[in-house]
């Protein structure tokens, strides 16, 4: 076992750089796309159903209808094929470490390549779906770790924890699956490497694993506990940092807000790297496995992989293609903040916290200064109101006077923007905001886009207004299309925004919870007062795969009650208390007892 590991090491030492650089760029360019496309396959999905949202409700509607399991038949189609070239890029550099030699990512790439190209022509069907099998259980610890933060993946897996049977019966199965899985282990190498069809690449790999079983997994398991142990440390010693970063250099009542978010985008980011870490280490210690006991059995040396490592890509190289993969992940995340992920809004959604009218605590409502408030407090999004003037300008507001904000008692619909702009609406909040203007919904947009989302509430000015027609095309003139969503307490007014643009989430707004008011088309979620929100309610909406936002929710326990009732979206004048509450996992009144909590 000692020298077992040790040659694991050493085979990766040998094409470390070559290794890490083709994993970056290969994930790097893979990730981003398949997301989209898995996105895309949902979206398309939903629209088939006619639902809006996936909501823990309806997924078990929504998962067997023949056209969701055609289009989750060909996304996952090309997610084997992506894991397969992976996975047989990864048997090329190791093979080539066998044989002392250095690969380049794009020898280690087109390596893969062709040996996925002789499969697929041996028509090897088998063997992607087992290397797919092999690749989940290999990920199985971040897999775990990664779905239950979400739902309704979170919902199934709490309701799953209440079976105690359920429980066995996954437990066992997935014991059963690795017991399956260990002398079939060196399947892909009999197949890729010695071009054996599926049967023979077995019955090769139990040849080679005959009495050896727990020796090769348990050389696999030491690989994927180290790099589990050196994530667990990293995370912790990330946390801390950033913990001591938010003390020194943050807003005291941001603190614990800006800790939870940072906290949880460490995470994702070394669960990302972690499983890289883990498919590079499990395949090398499966590739040693492979040549030394492949040899024994024809009675030849066993190979000696403890040859120095030699650097094989130079500093320019390797600037090079990293820049690469740094752009490709910057485009994507400038996709993802223009455009949106249907991904996250629709089947990983969170709850939603949204800044009512801006951080209206913090600065006057529906202004820029309480926008921009409301995203150093980390709101997910932003609330506006939005009306009209006299000469057709579409701007922010949301009392029919504007007395209470300027001390005028004239209506937004009787004054010109030239006219708007001269009042002052700040002064009655604070005279620190004395001069605060009314925006235009251009202004806010500009201020918005690629920065955070919108919740624009269309308010009511009579049935013969242009203001849904022409919120809607600003919003599509800025492209803003999957970063705002549209709302109204007027049920014809959503209708009009829809026929301009179809693609908008749009939402109902009501006070009270009376009547079938969730089953319109023209209704993507519904926006109701807090006090009415219900788990039947919530059960109901989510059937008919609408969202559930409520508003207006500043108080702690209202806060809690929403929370544990799986809410969609929280509306408040508090986003730093809400965020506090929704995402932390237990009840945490300072910054030392989070930081503890989350290093556990």
């Amino acid at each position: 076992m000692k020298i077992l590991t040790k040659d694991t090491w050493q085979i990766i030492r040998q094409n470390w750089k070559n290794i890490l650089l083709f994993e970056l760029l290969y994930r790097g360019i893979t990730t981003p796309v398949y997301m989209r496309l898995v996105s895309r396959g949902i979206r398309l999905a939903l629209q088939a159903a006619g639902y809006s949202y996936l909501t823990p409700a309806n997924i078990g509607n929504f998962l067997i209808r023949p056209v969701t399991l055609l289009i989750f038949a060909a996304v996952a189609f090309v997610g084997i094929l992506i894991l397969s070239l992976e996975t047989a890029g990864l048997i090329t550099v190791f093979q080539g470490s066998a044989y002392y030699q250095k690969l380049t990512p794009l020898h280690i790439l087109w390596g893969g390549l062709q040996k996925l190209k002789d499969e697929i022509l041996k028509r090897n069907w088998r063997l992607p779906l087992f290397l797919t099998a092999q690749y989940l259980l290999i990920h199985l610890p971040f897999i775990m770790r990664t779905i239950v933060r979400y739902k309704p993946a979170n919902f199934i897996f709490q309701e799953l924890k209440k079976q105690p049977v359920a429980v066995a019966f996954l437990v066992v199965l997935l014991i059963f699956g690795i017991l399956a899985a260990i002398p079939r282990s060196l399947t892909a190498y009999g197949c890729m490497i010695e071009q054996k069809h599926f049967h023979s690449g077995v019955v090769r790999s139990w040849q080679m694993t005959h009495k050896r079983k727990w020796k090769i997994s348990s050389l696999a398991m030491f690989w994927e506990l180290a790099v589990i142990l050196l994530a667990v440390v990293v995370y912790a010693a990330s946390v801390c940092i950033a913990a001591v970063c938010v003390v020194c250099f943050s807003r005291q009542n941001l603190a614990m807000a800006v800790l939870l978010s940072a906290a949880d985008r460490l995470e994702t980011g070394i669960i990302y790297l972690a499983s890289i870490l883990a498919t590079v280490a499990v395949y090398a210690a499966l590739s040693v496995a492979y040549y030394q006991y492949g040899n024994r059995r024809f009675h030849t040396e066993r190979w000696d992989f403890g040859y120095p490592a030699k650097d094989s890509v130079s500093r320019k190289t390797m600037a090079a293609v990293l820049s690469i993969v740094v752009c490709v992940g910057l485009f994507y995340i400038y996709d993802l903040v223009r455009n949106g992920s249907e991904l996250s809004e629709e089947l990983l959604i969170e709850t939603e916290i949204t800044a009512h009218r801006g951080s209206s605590k913090t600065a006057p409502e529906n202004t820029i200064p309480a926008i921009e408030a409301a995203m150093e407090e980390l709101a997910d999004s932003v609330e506006i109101d939005v009306q009209m003037t006299s000469d057709g300008v579409v701007v922010l507001g949301h009392d029919a006077s504007l007395k209470r904000v300027a001390g005028v008692n004239r209506s937004i619909a009787s004054m010109t923007f030239e006219e708007l702009e001269k009042l002052d609406v700040g002064s009655w909040f604070s005279p620190e905001y004395a001069g605060t203007r009314i925006p235009a919904l251009s202004e806010v947009l500009e201020l918005c886009s690629q920065k955070t989302s919108l919740n624009i509430e269309i308010k009511y000015v009579g049935k013969n207004s242009e203001l849904p027609e022409k919120t809607a095309e600003m919003v599509r003139e800025y492209g803003m299309e999957n970063q705002c969503v549209i709302t109204s307490a007027n049920l014809s007014y959503l209708k009009r925004v829809k026929a301009v643009l179809p693609e908008v989430r749009t939402g109902y707004i009501i006070s009270a919870a009376y009547g079938n008011f969730y089953s319109s088309e023209d209704v993507d979620f519904i926006s109701i007062r807090s006090g009415f929100v219900t788990s039947a309610l919530m059960q109901n909406a989510h059937e008919q795969g609408k969202a559930v936002y409520a508003w207006t929710v500043n108080t702690k326990s209202e806060l809690e009650r929403l929370t544990l009732l799986g809410v969609d979206g929280i509306i408040t004048d508090r986003p730093v208390l809400a965020r506090e509450i929704v995402y932390r996992e237990e009840a945490t009144e300072s910054l030392f007892e989070y930081l503890k909590l989350v290093l556990r």
